[in-house]
């Protein structure tokens, strides 16, 4: 009995603690419905260092003043969570007032003097775990020069985990519109559906008979005028609803279990009575959704928004074949899109599009496929995504894919003038029920055709470029050859008192060079037939003459290299006997030698260089070797240099004098 009364003890205890820790409140500024500014204050729980919600809650606005315009606004909400989600019945007060100042009341205690003119509107929300659940009402009082008038506007729906079902009205003598309806368990439109409203100050009535979230019926009549506007049966859903699990055609369907809201749409296209005529009821209908919607954004870790079914659509169910060709034309589709906007940014097509004959309607012929080929991404995109799950694609292309299922034309432009070419690919995507297996087709014969004019607008290209390269490379050849003619001097006669041997380095060198490769490079210019054969033999003629003449006067100063080389290899001592310095030559093997047999051998390799890279290597052996000389001369005394000297007098073969010389 004792230990019972313990145990008794301790829970109480418990519960008390429990119940001291749901009183914490906490008060903080917030924004609700992301517009108005305020305080909420809520009970809540800790648990893991985190608010959980739970209890009463509440939040009062300031009052909101939109400037210029003296109108004021104020929100109230109060209501219970439970485990942070919304719980029972949650009350809002919505006041929107005009303000007009009339004037300054003078007392002791100074006031103004204003008239308010507006609305209050109030709604009563049932959740149950942040589900719309039971009971949702809204109510809206007039406010006509600072008096409350009862209560004029008025709806209510009825929710069941979250989703509008049963009997629902609104009533609305402000705007002159009335609704009163039935949802089904699911919550679809079921049976009629009455809307009364006025246009233009005629009293209008639309009736709307539902099946299961399928429009049947609707009929529109004016009764200021008694006048029927509007009657549509919608047959082709009861002949659908008859055969809910069959096909249209060659395309199978079923019933939908998704909710589409407000709008029944059964395939129809934009300008059909079908679709126009629910325009204006749909308006109505979407604004009292709107007013209850309105009081239940945000807060969505807390609360679910109101789900409104209200119509379905038939399921199509498209051929399995379909995912195939899709995926196999896709990709070929997106390559030759990138292909062809390739062809048409290419700065090179289109610099020579005027030049070429054929370019211009190859452009205007591209530009043309790469439309179509966008206009069946288009297509295949929205079939990928769904569109046409919920909405009978053959009502869409009825005679296929426009601008695809018969031939049609395009223009370009030539020479400053707009023409028009036929564009007929001899197949086309014209059936409703084979869209895709027909693009496949077209796909095919639209690649076939634009492969053709792009291999055909690329040799064409090619062609025009290669030609001028060898238009370049003929003026290059004729001018570099005329210059260097004319910088050698190699029209000039020897003259008869002298032998070619004696005529200047220059003029020998490029008599000699021009003789034996020149005019052979220039030969197999001419000859060549291969493109490729003769841009190389032109390139190597035009590098041959364009380094001899950026060359002439570094020949000009090899020639005069044993003579700077003899100041360097002599030295002057005084002469004790005469005014005039002893003259000493040094080292005069290595002198005699390089200047001599090496000197003349280097020259006859250089006479006969046979293309740009001999000639540029004959032509360093020289700086190599003024360079060498040069740098023994500073070393002249040391014993290594002096044994290079001697070494160097028995020697006259110019291999062995280039190995000596370490060169």
């Amino acid at each position: 009995m004792f230990k019972k009364l313990i145990n008794i003890f301790f829970l109480v205890f418990v519960s008390m603690s429990i119940h001291a820790q749901r009183a914490s409140i906490m008060e903080r500024d917030t924004i609700y419905l992301d517009e108005f500014f305020g305080v909420e204050k809520f009970e809540h729980l800790i648990q893991d260092t985190l608010i959980i919600k739970h209890g009463n809650y509440s939040f009062s606005s300031e009052l909101f003043n939109e400037l210029l315009v003296n109108k004021i606004s104020k929100l109230e909400v109060n209501g219970k969570y439970k485990g942070n989600y919304y719980q029972g019945t949650w009350q809002y007060k919505l006041t929107e007032l005009e303000v007009d100042i009339i004037g300054i009341r003078e007392a002791r205690n100074m006031s103004l003097e204003y008239i308010l003119n507006g609305t209050e509107k109030n709604a009563s929300l049932d959740y149950n775990e942040g589900l719309p659940n039971g009971l949702w009402k809204i109510g809206i009082v007039k406010i006509n020069e600072n008096r409350r008038t009862p209560e004029i506007t008025g709806g209510q729906f009825i929710f069941d985990h979250g989703v509008a079902i049963n009997d629902f009205t609104f009533d609305d003598p402000q705007n002159h519109y009335f609704v009163r309806g039935v949802l089904n368990e699911e919550g679809f439109f079921d049976g009629d559906l009455i809307l009364r409203f006025k246009r233009n100050r005629e009293e209008i009535k639309e009736t709307r008979f539902y099946q299961n979230g399928f429009l049947l019926k609707l009929s529109r009549f004016n009764e200021s005028k008694g006048e029927l506007e509007a009657e549509i049966i919608f047959n082709d859903v009861q002949k659908q609803l008859e055969d809910a699990d069959g096909k249209i055609e060659e395309i199978n369907f079923t019933i939908s279990q998704e909710g589409f809201g407000v709008l029944f749409q059964n395939g129809y296209n934009l300008n059909d009575n079908k679709l126009t005529e629910q325009e204006e009821g749909n308006l109505i209908l979407e604004e009292v959704i709107e007013r209850y919607r309105k009081f239940s954004r945000g807060h969505d870790q807390e609360r679910e928004e109101p789900k409104f079914n209200l119509t379905r659509r038939f399921k199509f169910i498209y051929p399995e074949e379909e995912g195939k060709l899709i995926r196999n034309v896709r990709p070929r589709l997106n390559i030759m899109l990138e292909e062809y906007n390739d062809f048409l940014s290419n700065a090179k097509f289109i610099l020579n599009r005027e030049r070429m004959d054929s370019l211009p309607y190859i452009f205007g012929f591209i530009d043309h496929a790469r439309r179509k080929a966008q206009d069946m991404l288009d297509v295949i995109a929205l079939t990928e995504d769904g569109f046409f799950d919920f909405l009978y694609r053959p009502n869409y292309y009825p005679n296929g894919l426009p601008n695809l299922n018969q031939a049609d034309s395009f223009n370009y432009e030539e020479a400053g003038e707009e023409k028009e070419a036929e564009f007929d690919l001899g197949i086309y995507v014209d059936s409703p029920y084979r869209i895709m297996e027909q693009i496949e087709v077209f796909t095919d014969t639209l690649k076939q055709q634009t492969d053709e004019y792009l291999d055909y607008a690329f040799m064409e290209i090619r062609i025009f470029d290669e030609q001028a390269t060898i238009d370049s490379l003929d003026n290059q050849i004729v001018q570099l050859k005329s210059k260097a003619d004319a910088l050698y001097s190699f029209l000039q006669v020897i003259p008869e008192d002298r032998t070619f041997e004696e005529m200047p380095l220059d003029y020998r060198v490029y008599r000699v060079i021009h003789n034996n490769s020149l005019q052979r490079l220039q030969n197999e210019y001419l000859d060549a037939e291969n493109y490729d054969e003769k841009v190389k033999v032109g390139e190597e003629l035009t590098c041959m003459l364009d380094y001899l003449i950026d060359q002439h006067e570094e020949i000009l100063f090899i020639e005069e290299m044993p003579d700077r080389l003899d100041k360097e290899f002599t030295r002057f001592s005084p002469n004790p006997f005469f005014e005039r310095d002893i003259e000493t030559k040094i080292l005069p093997a290595i002198y005699g030698k390089g200047t001599g047999p090496l000197f003349k051998y280097y020259a006859e390799n250089l006479f006969e260089s046979r293309n740009c890279k001999d000639l540029q290597s004959n032509l360093e052996k020289f700086r190599k070797l003024e360079n060498r000389l040069k740098e023994l001369v500073k070393r002249s005394d040391t014993e290594e240099v002096v044994r290079l000297d001697r070494a160097l007098r028995r020697e006259n073969i110019p291999n062995r004098i280039e190995r000596l010389l370490n060169l």
